[in-house]
């Protein structure tokens, strides 16, 4: 008898991959909704901190209907892959190396959210403002990043915080305008109007890192109707849409050439 089995075996039930994409499904503050809206782009280059060696730069934000990214950049005269094991310069740890990169927002209002504690995506609504950054590759002397704040900031100056003690940069806030990101929104438009809901019989699969999630849809055949539930797109108010949607194709770009409210402050 042989020590391996003949044939290949029974692939299990689970994960099952979704072949069709549906309707967003909001929960806006668990990523960006990259497969189903473009976002409005604000191009703000900004310097927002510099050492000797090091420059921390953004270079755009992307708006969502009720989120935003910052596009950060980090640049460096030395090789950057020695405090990168993780492939991300900003990594979300239980417990937070304060002498590693740090970023962080203050909203008008006086809410916060940084990179010094773990944001795990949450099946219901947060109570606070939720920070989450995703390196995205580069070189040993460039690195990108992706910084997810949700929600959109209210109106006024809110401030860009970045601390990186080990390469000499102290706690540096840069002020942007909340206001002209909170007012971009609209521009964000949506790819595929009208797709269907999912069906409390579908077994959707979503990938999350390494892993895999069912949804509670799935394993109890229902959906969710309690408070904090999303609706199935942003609201907007009664009747409002997305600006730049056309109903033909989905949508079309707009532009908007807002500049930031502030500059640097140590």
């Amino acid at each position: 008898m042989n020590f391996f089995t003949d044939g290949p075996r029974e692939r299990p039930l689970f994960p099952v991959p979704e072949q069709e994409l549906y309707s967003y499904e909001g929960r806006p503050w668990t990523g960006p909704p990259t497969e189903h809206i473009v976002p409005a782009v604000l191009p703000w280059v900004i310097q927002l901190a510099r050492s000797e060696r090091t420059v921390v730069a953004l270079r755009g934000v992307e708006v969502w209907p009720e989120a935003a990214t910052l596009r950060l950049s980090v640049y460096s005269r030395d090789n950057l892959l020695t405090d990168a094991p993780r492939g991300t310069l900003i990594d979300h740890r239980r417990v937070p190396d304060y002498h590693a990169l740090l970023i962080g927002v203050l909203f008008a209002d006086g809410s916060r959210a940084s990179s010094e504690t773990i944001s795990v995506p949450s099946a219901t609504e947060p109570d606070a403002p939720v920070l989450r950054a995703q390196g995205r590759g580069g070189t040993a002397f460039h690195f990108d990043h992706d910084v997810f704040v949700w929600p959109l900031p209210p109106p006024g100056p809110m401030k860009l915080i970045v601390q990186w003690i080990d390469r000499g940069i102290a706690e540096t806030q840069t002020r942007l305008d909340g206001g002209a990101i909170r007012g971009a929104a609209p521009e964000a438009g949506e790819l595929w109007p009208g797709l269907p809901r999912r069906t409390a019989n579908e077994l959707p699969a979503r990938r999350v890192g390494a892993q895999v999630a069912i949804t509670h849809q799935t394993v109890t055949g229902e959906t969710s109707a309690g408070p904090g539930t999303p609706s199935p797109l942003p609201s907007r108010g009664p009747g409002a849409t997305f600006s730049r949607r056309d109903p033909a194709n989905g949508f079309t770009p707009g532009t908007n050439s807002a500049m930031p409210e502030g500059h640097p402050e140590s």
